[in-house]
């Protein structure tokens, strides 16, 4: 953006939008949980009778659960309901559907909100990032992990199930007791649903309904997740000099969904809008968008971007933007960073003593 506004300036023009609507939340909670609890109890019944018609229904529940974790995001934000304990009742359930512990994600996500596209922060609360120094000044070991770490199908398809499915059955490091509770909860709730659908079915049931609900639902989830940082123009700042109304507005992206896409996603394709103002409930960020000129002027992501954004990696401090591992090293040789260092003093050394008078 040529001109970004101040945070005195922005705060005041998208103040009007940052109010929850109860009878919008409320149509929400119906227009989700609704064709949700229909789609999983039509693949219930139609399974004895046809698995594929089940499998179909349970994609569907797959995909309302993405919307479904959206307003779990948004209670978590505090932003759906005026009165916190609604924010953390359906926080809680939608969150527990979506294989999230409400309060251990919003934990993590709040920090990630604090810090987005700051690279001190190393993606905490987001994708694990490193800079072109922290990557090529590290072990080759850790350098051949986090090339691992970082490979399309490990990050954008085991990566969902792997996050969703089983980091999430743990409290991580550092977790209170409310966190213990919320992962034991969440456990223990699908722990039920699975017992249920396997004494009454049989496991077979287990696996074509609930599995296909989770993989869509993990693996769809990561890739809106991932989309919203990772693409060419993101803006990357450090410490002091990071700046949270350029991470809001040129750090997180404007995706153009058409609205199909937008209600499975929440309308979190407006995420430049979500990241300036958490506290906008997300049936409001499209309005943001289009009444204010600062946020109309963020122009949407194409989607060659979007998927010239799966090959970026590492982020090269210089220019405040991410960059491809083959990109990467071509500036980490220019800077002499890591594993190039020794190659270059050895050059320097050869052409020293082949220049040096006899």
């Amino acid at each position: 953006m040529s001109q970004l506004p101040t945070p005195a300036e922005w705060r005041t023009a998208i103040a009007p939008y940052r109010e929850a609507d109860k009878r919008r939340s409320v149509a929400q909670i119906i227009n989700t949980y609704g064709p949700y609890v229909a789609s999983v109890a039509a693949a219930v019944a139609v399974y004895p009778y046809s698995v594929a018609a089940a499998v179909a229904f349970a994609l569907l529940a797959g995909a309302i659960t993405v919307r479904l974790f959206i307003l779990g995001h948004d209670c978590g934000h505090g932003s759906f309901f005026k009165e916190q304990w609604a924010n953390d009742v359906v926080g809680w359930w939608s969150s527990a559907l979506a294989f999230t512990p409400y309060w251990q994600w919003r934990h993590g996500h709040m920090l990630h909100h604090a810090h987005s596209g700051d690279s001190d922060w190393d993606g905490i609360g987001y994708f694990w990032s490193k800079t072109l120094k922290q990557h090529y000044e590290s072990s080759p070991g850790a350098r051949a992990f986090y090339r691992f770490y970082r490979h399309p199908l490990t990050l954008l398809v085991a990566g969902g199930p792997w996050l969703f499915l089983l980091d999430y059955r743990f409290p991580q490091k550092g977790a209170d007791k409310r966190m213990w509770r919320d992962v034991i909860g969440t456990n223990l709730l699908w722990g039920a649903a699975i017992t249920a659908l396997t004494m009454t079915l049989g496991g077979g049931a287990a696996v074509a309904i609930v599995l296909p609900i989770a993989l869509v639902a993990s693996v769809c989830g990561l890739w809106a997740f991932y989309v919203q940082h990772h693409y060419e123009s993101s803006y990357w700042g450090k410490g002091e000099k990071w700046d949270y109304t350029r991470a809001a507005l040129e750090g997180s992206s404007f995706l153009d969904l058409p609205q199909p896409l937008q209600y499975f996603s929440g309308n979190i394709g407006f995420h430049h809008v979500h990241h300036l103002a958490p506290k906008v409930p997300n049936y409001r960020l499209e309005e943001a968008h289009e009444a204010l000129p600062f946020l109309k002027a963020v122009k949407p992501i194409t989607w060659r971007q979007v998927w010239g954004g799966v090959g970026l990696s590492l982020v090269d401090e210089e220019s405040g933007q991410w960059v491809t591992f083959a990109e990467g090293e071509r500036r980490a040789r220019a800077q002499g960073l890591g594993p190039f260092k020794a190659a270059d003093a050895v050059r320097a050394a050869a052409t020293a003593a082949l220049v040096k008078p006899q």
